[in-house]
């Protein structure tokens, strides 16, 4: 049902705040959807709680994205970060499957049988560990993310060392917002495969100014569409 050899795109946003600068990043999610990249969030809570308002962006921009998201206390954020992009991967895969298998045989994964259902489950599973990945983190550097940006930085190593195990190819860029002064964003790092790139991208990176999610998003998507894919690779 799905070729040999294939790229999810994806893109993550981890943020402790709400969009507060540019244009609603749920409107960009969507966007970036309709460009074939699916859009996921993880919001970071303070020991406090964060607002309502703030949970319900995140969910409102990883479901127009057609994504998943998720939340958890700082010390957690590592574990999440690498079973979020696990998670994200299988949900692309699902909705490609259940998909064709709608045009296919008139159900999708959820319609047919017990036992089929399983055995395509389990190709998805599989899949997901060898399918070659487009991933791009964008990442909330706005002056609430102070005490968190170092240990978000550990994070974003982990989850390459996580992606680097891999079957697949993994490709990582790093997107951080807000950007230098007058930008809502920067490119910290082009996609890579290489970890001392993508260390040498988050190093760099300072805590200060506003949240500009949505500016944010589009910045990332745009990074995704121009770069140019192996040519035996079929987007999926």
């Amino acid at each position: 049902m799905i070729q040999e050899y294939g790229v999810i795109r994806q893109m993550i946003i981890i943020t402790d705040g709400r969009s507060n600068i540019g244009v609603s990043p749920i409107e960009a999610a969507s966007k970036a959807k309709e460009m074939g990249i699916t859009v996921s969030a993880i919001g970071i809570i303070d020991s406090e709680g964060n607002e309502e308002g703030d949970v319900m962006e995140i969910e409102a921009i990883s479901k127009a994205g057609g994504g998943l998201c998720d939340y958890c206390y700082p010390k957690d954020l590592g574990l999440t970060l690498q079973a979020m992009t696990q998670k994200t991967v299988n949900h692309t895969l699902e909705c490609i499957v259940s998909k064709q298998l709608k045009s296919i045989v008139g159900q999708d994964i959820t319609s047919i049988e017990p036992k089929s259902r399983m055995r395509v489950v389990e190709f998805i599973e599989n899949y997901g560990e060898r399918v070659d990945l487009l991933y791009a983190i964008v990442l909330d550097t706005s002056k609430s993310m102070t005490n968190k940006l170092e240990l978000a930085k550990n994070c974003v190593v982990d989850l390459m060392e996580a992606l680097n195990n891999r079957k697949g190819i993994s490709r990582v860029a790093l997107v951080s917002y807000p950007g230098d002064i007058g930008s809502t964003a920067n490119v910290a790092c082009e996609f890579t495969t290489e970890m001392h790139i993508l260390e040498k991208g988050l190093k760099a990176l300072k805590a200060y100014g506003g949240t500009p999610t949505g500016p944010a998003i589009e910045t990332a998507a745009g990074l995704i569409i121009e770069y140019e894919a192996p040519a035996q690779a079929h987007y999926v």
